[in-house]
């Protein structure tokens, strides 16, 4: 059988983008590398199977069939906080490295604290559970008169559509991972002293992001726990999940009803604005294209869209909603290329 004939061809991508290819008989070749910066795919080259891969992300998800409040926390025994941009103080406290200086940032610490829990479960190391109190004692000493960790410097988040935060400023996730750090601590001590300081964050999420809170409203009536609490509201949807697990670790640790009603409160918020965060092929980070002039989505980086599962997949084991569960198998999906 004659070999079919191959010739040099020309290869176009809606007018802006060019490179070489191949025609053989009916099938057409273009390089790899065209592919990857024309259509956002990456590759991954087997070497022992003689194959390539080609997938819309590398990013994988992990299954969280079931959380538990006083169990490792979202597979943190696989983070590893050492290894981010941070430095450590002289008692172990990691400080994370800014372009405009090195500041405690109590989010980053309650990771270090949970994955060191998380570590300890698992191996039963005195050096993580040490590591784990570190951080459970930092958050005691630290606690404000308002119950919270105010981060102490100014924060430009989206700068192109919010004037930066002035410090002192509240972040939801800094307060919601902290309780549950603080609910863990309380657990495996058996001391009441972590959870009652928890507890006392509870306020600041009853109060208007305006007035230096957390509190913004969708709709006028559904209630948003804010990251970044800018003015208008930016809705940031992984920052909001882990307040709600901070929220309800607390609750379980506590069987407090004040906390158990901010959660199912947000809760309800969360399943009316997921549709809203659903792109059709990826997640959007937050909502500022709504609330601002920005005009376009704040599209979640894989990374952050793999985060937004993982939190999504807690919740949901908690909540057992059939509109979660059916958001999770679309957001997963997303993951291989299937966008229906």
């Amino acid at each position: 059988m004659a070999s079919e004939p191959i010739e040099d061809i020309k290869v176009v991508k809606q007018d802006q983008l060019e490179a070489s290819g191949k025609k053989i008989g009916n099938e057409f070749y273009v390089p790899m590398t065209f592919l990857e910066k024309g259509f956002s795919l990456e590759k991954v080259w087997v070497e022992r199977q003689n194959m390539l891969k080609v997938n819309v992300t590398k990013a994988r998800s992990l299954d969280i069939n079931h959380y538990d409040w006083n169990g490792n926390y979202l597979h943190y025994d696989l983070n590893k906080v050492e290894n981010w941009n941070v430095s450590f103080d002289h008692e172990g406290i990691p400080k994370t490295i800014y372009s405009h200086g090195t500041y405690y940032n109590p989010s980053t610490i309650a990771q270090y604290g949970l994955e060191h829990y998380s570590l300890y479960l698992k191996n039963k190391e005195e050096s993580s559970k040490n590591k784990f109190f570190k951080t459970a004692e930092w958050f005691m000493k630290t606690q404000d008169h308002r119950g919270g960790w105010a981060y102490q410097f100014d924060h430009h988040y989206y700068p192109e559509r919010f004037p930066p935060l002035k410090a002192p400023w509240y972040s939801a996730i800094g307060l919601g991972m902290a309780m549950s750090v603080l609910a863990r601590a309380s657990h495996l001590s058996g001391n009441k002293k972590y959870k009652k300081s928890a507890l006392s964050a509870t306020a600041i999420f009853k109060i208007p992001s305006r007035q230096n809170g957390v509190l913004a409203k969708f709709e006028s009536k559904y209630l948003f726990y804010e990251e970044s609490p800018t003015h208008p509201p930016s809705y940031i949807l992984n920052g909001f999940m882990f307040s709600l697990i901070g929220l309800y670790d607390l609750w379980k640790a506590t069987s407090d009803k004040g906390t158990r009603k901010l959660y199912d409160e947000g809760i309800a918020s969360l399943k009316r604005m997921l549709p809203l965060y659903d792109l059709g092929n990826r997640t959007a980070y937050d909502l500022t294209h709504y609330t601002t002039d920005g005009g376009y989505p704040n599209v979640a980086t894989w990374g952050y869209h793999v985060g937004h599962i993982h939190l999504l997949d807690a919740l949901h084991s908690i909540e057992k909603d059939p509109k979660m569960n059916e958001t999770l198998s679309r957001w997963k999906g997303y993951l291989k290329g299937v966008t229906k």
